[in-house]
């Protein structure tokens, strides 16, 4: 092979060490047109053999922000994919108006639809990562501009190497200095974004006058000081994230698209530094992102769960609503209803598919699509803990809730209907623990008493062409 530029060395050193790639990988890579990503491109196209990449895509986004000057560096980067053979994907979007709809700054606006077209071409392209041209002198920018805007420990990791949403960083350890002697060593042009030079730009002011202030004196490599200080943020917060995943099983109450509950006196016991952290993973794993959240947010968060009081509610940026619930802590995006006075709701919504665990009643329900058999549906016996009904005959979304006085339905092998009530005297279920029996009910039927018996209405029959499988597992059995 050929021999190896230094720089080549390095970035290659910094992809094995952070394990960015698993080879055979399909990468794409973020194509700007400026210094960086020309770079970040120029070194895994020379690299994708030592880096195990088999495919590599270059991706371009039109911000439509800059008049002709955008065209003109779309015409560039479609210039540059088609001189190294690689196939190219390209997308714009009105970003001003998502600035003014989403009430966000246009660079945060830019940001978000940039992003999108970053994970929808993952997605259809099938790939295993976007590479992103960002270097030390993006880090050491990112640590600062959080650290003047009040961020927390959290904040102060900056950007990762490598993230959960399949994105790569591999000049994270790479100064701007050294890209630029790389780009002339190799004669590669690269486009110019005179808008990076705006002072009225916060992350421009850090970089043009506060940085250059602060090296001269304070720290001439400040750049590399305050990504050593990002690195070791970096692992304190690992630390903090292997706490908070131990915990998140049996904290977390039950999931949906909408709604997420929390075990609030589990979360009320813990160390006020990892109830910030748990409730940040929470917002984030209900919302996607973190985009609005400050350190008032929690503080908020976690004076609601000092003092419980059923029905407070806090009202929290993008629609997103904490609501003491008995012992839960629910994060929803619904729309606020009246609330059911008459029985206590476990999960509001099951709206597809999937494994839903509930700590607090110690089981999951794993539901499946399966292929039609010729299998005899299951029998009427009690103590069933995975059934099969007929996936026609429910009206989705599916909810898990307690029993309600009034409730009926249609024990399957009985031929009638018959009270939950009289159900229940008749297996001589004790009458205090009837309230803690979950039925699962579509909009309209209770469909399964749980673990008791399913209904006749959702049974499979030699006419059933959609089955589905419902699985109860007691956790901690697997």
């Amino acid at each position: 092979m050929k021999q190896l530029h230094p720089l080549q060395r390095r970035v290659l050193r910094f992809i094995h060490q952070e394990q960015l790639l698993v080879s055979p990988a399909a990468v794409l890579v973020a194509v700007s047109g400026g210094p960086d990503s020309v770079a970040l491109l120029h070194l895994l196209a020379t690299l994708r053999e030592r880096c195990g990449i088999r495919q590599l895509t270059v991706l371009h986004f039109n911000h439509q922000l800059r008049g002709t000057a955008s065209a003109e560096d779309q015409a560039f980067v479609a210039s540059l994919a088609a001189a190294l053979g690689l196939p190219l994907e390209t997308a714009t979007a009105d970003v001003r108006a998502h600035h003014r709809q989403h009430h966000v700054s246009l660079e945060m606006a830019a940001r978000a639809c940039r992003h999108r077209f970053f994970q929808d071409a993952l997605v259809r392209l099938a790939g295993d990562a976007i590479a992103l041209g960002h270097t030390a002198n993006d880090q050491a920018e990112e640590v600062l501009l959080r650290l003047v805007r009040g961020t927390g420990p959290a904040g102060m990791a900056g950007m990762l190497p490598k993230t959960v949403d399949h994105l790569i960083r591999p000049l994270l350890g790479i100064t701007r200095q050294d890209l630029l002697a790389y780009l002339q060593d190799h004669r590669l042009r690269f486009r110019e974004d005179l808008s990076n030079l705006d002072p009225n730009h916060q992350r421009n002011a850090i970089r043009h006058e506060v940085l250059p202030l602060l090296e001269k004196y304070f720290h001439p490599r400040l750049i590399e000081v305050l990504c050593r200080h990002s690195r070791l943020a970096q692992g304190e917060e690992s630390l903090w994230a292997e706490q908070a995943a131990d915990l998140w099983r049996t904290l977390c109450a039950g999931k949906t698209s909408s709604r997420l509950a929390l075990d609030g006196q589990l979360l009320r016991a813990q160390h006020p530094a990892l109830q910030r952290r748990l409730l940040r993973l929470a917002i984030e794993r209900l919302q996607g992102n973190l985009q609005g959240i400050y350190c008032r947010h929690l503080e908020a968060l976690r004076r609601l769960l000092e003092r419980p009081s059923p029905g407070r509610s806090l009202e929290l940026p993008h629609g997103l609503r904490a609501t003491l619930e008995g012992p839960l802590l629910i994060l929803t995006t619904e729309p606020r209803q009246v609330p059911s006075t008459t029985a206590q709701t476990f999960l509001p919504f099951i709206p597809a598919p999937g494994t839903y665990e509930f700590p607090a009643l110690g089981f999951s329900l794993t539901i499946e699509h399966r292929p039609p058999t010729s299998a005899p549906p299951p029998s009427s016996d009690a103590n069933l803990s995975s059934i099969r009904l007929d996936a026609d005959l429910l009206k989705w979304p599916l909810r898990l809730r307690t029993w309600e006085p009034g409730d009926r339905f249609r024990p399957l092998g009985l031929g009638g209907t018959k009270k939950l009530q009289d159900f229940f005297v008749d297996l001589k279920i004790p009458r205090q623990e009837r309230c803690r029996v979950p039925l699962l009910c579509d909009q309209e039927k209770i469909c399964w008493v749980v673990g008791y018996r399913l209904d006749d209405r959702v049974k499979v029959t030699s006419r059933t062409t959609h089955p589905l499988v419902i699985r109860q597992t007691i956790l901690g059995e697997g």
